[in-house]
């Protein structure tokens, strides 16, 4: 039933498959996590990271890193890194 319940999400919202891989590859960036925590404001912030993503041919919207900021402030949906996830609390 679980892996039914995966599968089904992976469909719905492709997107997370591509947010998770983007994660891992960031997650011990320092230059580029740097980079992030030097956004002005949520807009900078989501812009840089969906730009990033897709220099490294990773793809999302604006509008799926909005959803999984809000998922995962309501405590659900893991899909961001930690370290992004403090980066996030203080923009948004």
């Amino acid at each position: 039933m679980l892996k039914s319940a995966q599968e089904r999400d992976k469909l719905a919202r492709p997107f997370e498959l591509e947010m998770r891989k983007f994660g891992e590859l960031i997650r011990n960036d320092k230059t580029f996590l740097n980079e992030l925590d030097e956004a002005a404001d949520r807009d900078s912030f989501v812009h840089l990271y969906c730009r990033r993503a897709a220099e490294n041919g990773l793809h999302f919207s604006k509008e799926d890193m909005l959803t999984a900021v809000q998922e995962q402030k309501h405590g659900s949906n893991w899909i961001l890194p930690g370290v992004v996830l403090k980066m996030v609390a203080e923009r948004f």
